[in-house]
């Protein structure tokens, strides 16, 4: 990753083929050994909304100052916290969608069953707030870019919150 690309999309794409190749494995490993698969309720879906909530409002409130519009200015570690998480959001999420389609997937062939389908379907909702979270982690990566030329004062040495957000 180059800190001044920052995270792109075709290593969120890998991460979650990767997570849900590794996750269908694990999930059939379980189900040979005689164990049931997880259970995805709706409870999971809390802490994923919150945490797309969360990155989503801090993003924004960046994103307002970088263009002018904020009234308080962020501290430089506020910057780089936000632009940090949005990429761990999207990296995360990315993950999440492959180990919540994994899921949905080994409870496809057995969709007739009322009981299959509702993990089936809890799997694939999850999935999509997961795609939802990474997607809002790509936005608010670029939400916390700098634009070009802005980072510099009248002497041409950086400001000092010019690590504000640099992805």
């Amino acid at each position: 990753m180059n800190p001044a690309e920052g995270v792109r999309p075709a290593t969120g794409v890998l991460v979650g083929v990767l997570t849900g190749m590794a996750g269908w494995l694990v999930l059939q490993l379980l189900r040979s050994l005689g164990a049931g698969y997880p259970v995805i309720s709706w409870l999971g879906l809390v802490p994923l909304v919150a945490v797309t909530l969360l990155v989503l409002v801090l993003s924004w409130q960046i994103r307002r100052y970088l263009r002018g519009r904020g009234t308080a200015r962020p501290s430089p570690q506020r910057g780089r916290g936000t632009l940090v998480g949005a990429q761990a959001a999207a990296l995360g999420g990315a993950a999440l969608v492959g180990w919540y389609l994994a899921n949905a997937v080994v409870h496809l062939p057995n969709a007739d069953v009322p009981g299959e389908r509702a993990q089936l379907v809890w799997g694939l909702v999850h999935a999509g707030a997961a795609l939802l979270l990474s997607v809002v982690g790509y936005v608010g990566q670029a939400w916390c870019r700098i634009p070009p030329g802005e980072g510099d004062d009248d002497d041409g040495d950086e400001i000092p919150d010019a690590d504000l957000a640099y992805g």
